[in-house]
């Protein structure tokens, strides 16, 4: 079998838990106890799965209920120039939280990987896998459309924030209300 390069901290779990199977296995105990480590090991990994497709769920319920909002913003001629993400402190978020997703989608299939060079399969545990790369999967492209639709409205802002700033006339910063070109006040003039 060939090893497929994992993690630091999986591989020292694998290294682990196939010693303390060993030496269960050796002490004399029957082979599917000395494996009841392994069985704990995917039913602990199928409940924190569990927990974490529950939280990246909510993360794309609040992506679902952000995106309308947007998009009516983008919309409403009072609202659209209240919202802009001139700092991208937002599209930054977005960003961190695609990034963290795809760093748990590498652990995860760390975690597939693992229990494969173990010679374990757990249907229970391949479903949960599974579910959770898709979740992660659709959570990432509802990010990425926020961010693009982010962009785009930003963009549309910028350039009617430019437009409106072209058609106002142009003054001097010299220019008062009440002087004239050469910059001699009317009461100057009077008086000279």
């Amino acid at each position: 079998m060939t090893t497929v390069p994992v993690g630091d901290s999986t591989r020292h779990l694998i290294a682990a838990v196939k010693k303390l199977e060993h030496s269960l296995h050796t002490s004399g105990l029957p082979r599917w106890m000395s494996r009841l480590p392994v069985w704990w090991l995917s039913w602990h990994y199928s409940r924190m799965l569990d927990h974490k497709i529950a939280r990246m769920r909510r993360i794309a319920r609040k992506f679902e209920s952000w995106l309308p909002a947007i998009r009516a913003a983008d919309q409403d001629p009072r609202t659209r120039l209240e919202f802009i993400d001139l700092d991208h402190a937002m599209h930054d978020d977005i960003d961190a939280t695609r990034q963290t997703m795809w760093e748990l989608r590498a652990y995860c299939i760390d975690i597939a990987t693992m229990f494969g060079q173990l010679g374990y399969q757990s249907a229970q545990l391949n479903r949960r896998q599974r579910l959770f790369l898709s979740v992660i999967e659709q959570t990432c492209v509802q990010a990425a459309t926020m961010q693009e639709t982010l962009v785009a409205h930003d963009t549309r802002v910028l350039a009617l924030l430019q437009q409106s700033q072209q058609s106002r006339p142009e003054q001097s910063p010299h220019s008062q209300p009440g002087s004239d070109p050469a910059g001699v006040r009317p009461q100057e003039a009077r008086a000279a």
